[in-house]
């Protein structure tokens, strides 16, 4: 799954901000595909999740949503995060923000971008 993240990674890369936001959008791709087909994929389903594998971003079924802007070690140095859901799984973001604003900014930026990348014909 690393490999399969590690190229869609690639090709989201241009689209978002880092290359951390870019692998974080890739791995709610990935995951959200290999949750539709059974663990371990079987082997008649193969060529269908490959098929959908090559497509993504295209026709992603990763709905994702933020759950909350949260916190971050406010004793020390004060920052805040993001995380994100994708049905029952949660995604939370590298990057640290030093207020509730700037957090939810970038929120709604990758959102945003996420989206786009999905919707994009």
């Amino acid at each position: 799954m690393r490999d399969e993240i590690a190229r869609l990674a690639k090709s989201l890369e241009p689209s978002f901000a880092t290359p951390e936001d870019a692998e974080l959008a890739a791995t709610m791709m990935v995951t959200a595909l290999r949750c539709e087909f059974s663990e371990p994929i079987k082997e008649e389903d193969r060529p269908r999740y490959q098929a959908a594998l090559e497509s993504l971003p295209k026709g992603s079924t990763a709905t994702p949503r933020v759950v909350f802007v949260s916190p971050y070690d406010q004793t020390t140095d004060p920052h805040w995060r993001v995380t994100f859901t994708v049905g029952p799984m949660r995604y939370e973001s590298s990057r640290r923000f030093g207020s509730v604003a700037e957090a939810e900014t970038y929120a709604t930026d990758f959102l945003a971008r996420l989206r786009g990348e999905i919707n994009r014909s």
